[in-house]
This record gives C-alpha cells, sequence and structure tokens, in this order.
C-alpha cells in the first residue's frame, strides 16, 4: 500500500504564484517558494533565515527549469541578496531550510553537494554551477542527507520540478520513440508531462510548425545543448512538453499527432498504450 503525504501550504500574500511555505506533516523541513520580484517582501517571514539548501531557476514558456544553480546559506533568505546583484538568469528561489540541530554545517554541505551532482546526471536543465564542491560526504551522514533530498524532490515535484533523470523510471514508464526521414527520438511520458530524452535526434532542417519550439531549438543549438554529430542534430539534454504533440513537433518539425507518433518497443502507439487500453 502507498504510503500518503500531507502537505500544509501558506499563501503569504493571497496570490497562488506568489510567496508560499510549505511543510510536510512532522518535519523539520520547511520550503519556502520566493519570486525574485518578491525578495524583500519574503524577509519578514517567520523562520526563513534558517539554515540550508536553495534552488535558483529560470523557468521556460512552458514552465519547465531552463536553467538551475544550487547553494547552500547558514541565514536563509539574507544569502540571497548576493545572488541578487550578481546573478541574471533566475526568476523564482526555492528554499529549503530547518533547524540548526537538523542542518549541521556537514550536512548542508553535504546536501549542497549532493544536489549539484543530481542536477548534473538529470541532465534536464542548464546547471549554472560551474564547479564542483570541494567536500566529502561522510559515509554516516549520507542517509540522512538522502532521506532529506528525498524530501526535496518530493516537494519540487509537486510544484512541477522534476529533478531526477527520467531514464531511472523506465520500469515504471517504458522508453518510447518516434521515427520519421531517419530522425529517431526517445521519449518517456508520466501522464501529465512528456519528456523527450538526451541522445534524440532533432530535424533541425524542418521547422516547428508552432515559432517557440525554433526558437528554443536555436537557443539550445547556441548554448551547446543540441549539437552537430555525424551529420545529425543531436539533444544533449532531457526536455518537458506539456503534450505528446508538443515533443514530437520539436522533435521531427511540422506539425505531429504525437499519439500516433510515439510508440512503445512492441510498435503500439501511445495512443494504443494510454487511451485504448
Amino acid at each position: 500500500m502507498a504510503i500518503s503525504k500531507k502537505l500544509e501550504i501558506i499563501y503569504h500574500n493571497d496570490m497562488p504564484d506568489g510567496i508560499r511555505s510549505i511543510r510536510r506533516h512532522l518535519s523539520t523541513l520547511t520550503t519556502y517558494v520566493i519570486p525574485r520580484t518578491m525578495l524583500s517582501e519574503a524577509k519578514s517571514i517567520s523562520g526563513i533565515n534558517r539554515p540550508g539548501i536553495y534552488y535558483l531557476i529560470n523557468e521556460d514558456e512552458n514552465n519547465n527549469i531552463a536553467q538551475i544553480y544550487i547553494g547552500q546559506t547558514r541565514n536563509g533568505i539574507n544569502r540571497l541578496d548576493d545572488h541578487n546583484r550578481s546573478k541574471d538568469f533566475w526568476n523564482k528561489a526555492i528554499m529549503f531550510l530547518s533547524d540548526n540541530k537538523t542542518f549541521t554545517l556537514d550536512i548542508i554541505s553535504g546536501l549542497e553537494e549532493y544536489a549539484i551532482a543530481k542536477a548534473w546526471e538529470s541532465k534536464r536543465y542548464t546547471v549554472e554551477n560551474n564547479v564542483k564542491p570541494k567536500y566529502e560526504i561522510d559515509e554516516y551522514d549520507l542517509v540522512s542527507i538522502e532521506e532529506i533530498y528525498d524530501e526535496i524532490k518530493f516537494i519540487m515535484a509537486t510544484l512541477g520540478y522534476k529533478l531526477e533523470n527520467p531514464r531511472e523510471n523506465v520500469s515504471n514508464a517504458p522508453i518510447l520513440h518516434t521515427t520519421r526521414n531517419g530522425i529517431r527520438g526517445l521519449g518517456v511520458y508520466c501522464g501529465d508531462k512528456f519528456d523527450v530524452l538526451e541522445g534524440s535526434e532533432i530535424n533541425m532542417e524542418k521547422p516547428t510548425q508552432l515559432p517557440k519550439y525554433n526558437k528554443q531549438r536555436q537557443e539550445l543549438l547556441a548554448s551547446g545543448n543540441i549539437i552537430s554529430e555525424g551529420g545529425k542534430f543531436i539533444l544533449k539534454l532531457t526536455l518537458s512538453f506539456n503534450t505528446p504533440s508538443g515533443a514530437s513537433d520539436f522533435v521531427l518539425g511540422g506539425s505531429t499527432n504525437g499519439w500516433a507518433e510515439w510508440k512503445n518497443p512492441d510498435g503500439k502507439t501511445l495512443d494504443e498504450l494510454y487511451r485504448k487500453s
């Protein structure tokens, strides 16, 4: 039987997309979601100066993470003042803060190193951390760090942000493929999002019907997240789309029906797997 989880959310300024505090029942960890434009307003919240780690994120047009930076703080939100002056890319901060007894300096440093490593492994977005923290996680702290990170990953998912590499979940969601005109794309469908996987081939010679996907392609090409290799253009990270058709449009170009384009290893379409089963 699956374990149920209870989350309590406070909307501090009566805005669904404004400042929020999130806490899981019986947990010492509190999550603070802070739009950059509301940074000063958030400083008055009780408990927001505690130690922990934070994510600075930049969302794309589909509200998916496009860029991310992870850091640690010993004085809560005050650490963000430096980033507000020095980093332009982010539009939202998500902080995971706890009491001093739970988040010792070793736990904070280890959790930061662990979270950065997981972000690099996910290959979902551009990670703005260019240097790996010089910290070795003690084996006795690792269990606590993994447990804390699992809670962080769960809460981020409730906010619509996936942190894990989708290839880790292939047992629950088989890898799908689409092939047309010599272009082969790979993807995973989880019911609410469709992930185009790293390693997919992109038909850059055929524009998509939607200008936003053409723009996204060019931005990824310019940043090195789409590269030319062996006469083909290869995606070097995983991208999330709101629909299977958006995903197949991006990969194949033109206007496509993702429910018919994406197939499992047995040749069954996404439509057959999810709509007609």
